[in-house]
């Protein structure tokens, strides 16, 4: 995954282990939380790539709004 913020805050965790993982779909992975990721604050103008298979998490605070652009980047053979 490719992050681009556009605007607002937020902490991007990566890393660790997801908790209550579940499969949704081919190679997405969902759950309830992170334990163990590095956690990394991301504001407006940061460009961020989550390597294939990285667990990870946006946390937007109650006070704060993000918004983002998502390239999600699949290997083909």
């Amino acid at each position: 995954d490719l992050y681009s913020v556009l605007a607002g805050a937020a902490t991007l965790v990566t890393g660790g282990t997801v908790t209550g993982a579940r499969t949704v779909g081919p190679g997405e992975t969902r759950g309830n939380a992170i334990e163990g990721g590095a956690a990394q604050e991301l504001k407006a103008g940061d460009i961020v790539h989550v390597p294939p298979g990285t667990p990870h998490q946006l946390l937007v605070s109650s006070e704060k709004t993000i918004a983002y652009f998502v390239l999600k980047i699949q290997e083909t053979d």
